[in-house]
């Protein structure tokens, strides 16, 4: 694991600028997917790259259709392990052997899955990038990501900076008048860490998140995803009697801890009853893309049954 900065973003970027795209190249991207891989499909678009994009079939996708789109000229597949807004989780290593049979390289954001789910085939992936907010219990400011030892031996760092040097006693280092440009190698060649941010990381983000993954493992991860799961049946069958339309995934394979619904008939409605929820309390979002949107709840090991309990009242209430 080696961390990239400030967010997923900053993981992604370096994971796709190591990548040697050349014009004409392709990459493949998920059309639901968070804006993060859509600003990345628009620098690729500038460099002469095609984006090709698989469309969803209601939220979800298939490692089939990826057969549809990928080539010999797919340089990378960009994708989260579960999409942000219908909470359907993929199948990453179906989807990493259907990429890298083309050899491509397969760059995960997997920020809604990392702290909430074991880590289910992401270990195909070449970059699994994450944040350390959200499912992480850490606030903002720290991105990292894993990286596949195919990734380290065949690809360089875009930006390497001066803590990537492989230095072993830095005092010495600092105190030698001979060190010049060129004096040591910019990177670590044979290490994952040559992919970290090469400066300044900061501490604040880095305690809190050392704090919460203490917590998180001291809980295990698969006792955190069993009552992530527990909640999510207590969620879809709290919906379900409200006569709500939950539109994330029904197979146990592909449930996360996010869950999309609709009470009503526009989003614009969904926006008002998010606000109403709000004013009692009760915290959930709207969310919306390629033409998939509903109200989406997200339930996590430190919930309880009452939390769910709570909004399923508080949704009867103000249909009545």
């Amino acid at each position: 694991m080696v961390f990239t900065g400030t967010s997923t973003t900053s993981a992604v970027q370096e994971a796709v600028d190591s990548i040697p795209f050349q014009r004409g190249d392709n990459a493949v991207i998920l059309d639901m997917d968070f804006p993060l891989f859509h600003a990345e499909a628009y620098r690729l678009r500038a460099r002469g790259v095609e984006v090709r994009v698989v469309r969803s079939q209601d939220g979800d996708y298939e490692p089939e259709r990826l057969y549809e789109v990928v080539d010999r000229r797919t340089r990378a597949l960009l994708m989260s392990s579960v999409i942000w807004v219908s909470g359907a989780r993929l199948d990453v290593e179906e989807f990493a052997k259907v990429a890298h049979e083309a050899e491509a390289y397969v760059v995960v954001d997997a920020i809604q899955q990392a702290g909430a789910l074991r880590p289910r085939g992401l270990d195909r992936a070449d970059f699994v990038a994450f944040g350390t907010q959200k499912w992480l219990l850490s606030p903002f400011g720290l991105g990292g990501m894993c990286v596949s030892r195919r990734a380290v031996e065949e690809l360089q760092p875009p930006r390497p900076g001066y803590s990537n040097a492989p230095v072993r006693d830095w005092d010495a280092y600092w105190l030698d008048p001979n060190k010049a440009p060129f004096y040591v190698d910019p990177f670590k060649a044979d290490s994952p860490l040559k992919f970290e941010y090469g400066g300044f990381i900061p501490v604040m983000p880095f305690r809190a998140a050392a704090s919460a993954a203490s917590l998180i493992n001291e809980v295990s991860i698969e006792g955190v995803e069993a009552q992530v799961m527990r909640l999510r049946r207590a969620l879809v069958e709290a919906l379900e009697d409200l006569r709500a339309d939950v539109l994330s995934p029904p197979e146990q394979s592909k449930a996360s801890g996010i869950v999309l619904f609709r009470l009503g008939d526009s989003i614009r409605q969904a926006q008002d009853v998010v606000r109403r929820l709000a004013a009692r309390g009760v915290v959930i979002t709207a969310r919306g893309a390629a033409g998939v949107w509903g109200m989406r709840a997200s339930v996590h090991f430190p919930n309880r049954e009452e939390d769910v309990e709570a909004l399923g009242e508080a949704l009867r209430e103000l249909r009545e």
